[in-house]
């Protein structure tokens, strides 16, 4: 069996040197008449290395769970502030349950009858060793995570910029491009006021892939609106043979943007659109969570994808809300589930 050395020396070395340390120091001033003796000395560094342990490990479990609760450059204070409350606490608990034991188990005392002047300068020696331990702990943790929240902030940016740059590939390669001047070439010759708001939809769709440079949220209101020309031109395309259902009762939440417009460009490029098959596509919400569902009708020459779309809007959702993007996929359906994000 492979043992990771570093992990021994950090998990179990360290604390083990370091409380047998303090332990050693402490026996030789308070236990200075009975410095001879090994078995108290050896005593108070086992007490020692036990406290440390409980201290180090316990402290180390509570700052972790709310580093992962809590972000360092977003909800900072509230985290500082959680971890002073809950690690003071842990603490003072485990000092305190410490002299619980030397009383009554080892000391063999049956009331609290001189407890607390016994261990008065035991307790705040306790407290103040814990404290530089904390201090040290923290900075370090505190370093750490920070470090960790800005390289997250940066790839979100950067995984931004993917996804709209990976939008507007969609729009303006020379696929898009051809249909959708085939398109306007048809309405031209047999409708110019339907060509006229064609090419202002079109120009819609272009504008707010444009905007949306550096922007993490918008309201899911925008999105729809935006959503609602992107329908337009791909309806004149298709005719009845595309639909897009909207069924969302609860608009007070915010989206990454061009996310519905991803998942409805997935949907076009992979799956059969005819008269004999159309797609419908749903967009609806239910339980803090919204849904893009469509049915599955997959293409026999379906184009290569590398999935990015996916790719990036599960790291952008798993990053601002700490829930991952789920994906169902069966033989009829393809829904992609994530949740509601609140302003």
């Amino acid at each position: 069996m492979h043992i990771n050395r570093k992990f021994l020396i950090k998990h179990l070395l360290v604390p083990i040197v370091s409380g047998g340390v303090w332990g050693f120091i402490l026996a030789l001033v308070f236990n200075s008449a009975t410095i001879l003796s090994w078995k108290s000395i050896s005593r108070q560094m086992l007490y020692s290395i036990l406290l440390t342990f409980l201290f180090w490990k316990g402290n180390e479990a509570i700052i972790r769970y709310f580093n992962k609760k809590y972000s360092w450059i977003k909800d900072s204070r509230k985290l500082i502030t959680r971890h002073l409350i809950f690690t003071s606490l842990y603490s003072l608990s485990v000092i305190f349950l410490f002299y619980l034991y030397i009383w009554f188990l080892v000391m063999h005392r049956k009331t609290f009858a001189g407890f607390f002047p016994n261990f008065n300068v035991g307790f705040y020696i306790c407290i103040s060793i814990t404290a530089i331990a904390m201090l040290i702990s923290y900075t370090y943790y505190f370093f750490k995570y920070w470090k960790k929240a800005v390289l997250s902030e940066e790839q979100l940016k950067r995984e931004s910029l993917s996804l709209q740059y990976e939008s507007l590939k969609n729009q303006v390669n020379p696929h898009f491009l051809f249909n959708s001047l085939n398109v306007l070439t048809s309405l031209i010759e047999k409708d110019k006021d339907a060509s006229i708001k064609y090419v202002k939809q079109l120009s819609d769709v272009f504008r707010y892939v444009l905007d949306q440079n550096g922007r993490e949220l918008v309201p899911i209101t925008t999105e729809l609106k935006f959503i609602e020309s992107y329908r337009f031109l791909q309806q004149i395309r298709f005719g009845t043979n595309f639909k897009i259902q909207i069924n969302i009762n609860d608009k007070d939440f915010q989206i990454v943007p061009l996310a519905l417009q991803i998942l409805i460009e997935n949907a076009v490029k992979h799956n059969e659109i005819s008269l004999e098959n159309p797609l419908t596509i749903k967009i609806y919400d239910d339980e803090g969570f919204l849904y893009v569902s469509n049915n599955l009708q997959l293409r026999s020459n379906i184009p290569d994808s590398n999935h990015i779309g996916l790719k990036t809007l599960d790291f952008q959702y798993e990053f601002l809300s700490g829930k991952k993007m789920e994906v169902i996929h069966n033989h009829s359906h393809f829904v992609v589930k994530f949740p509601k994000l609140k302003p």
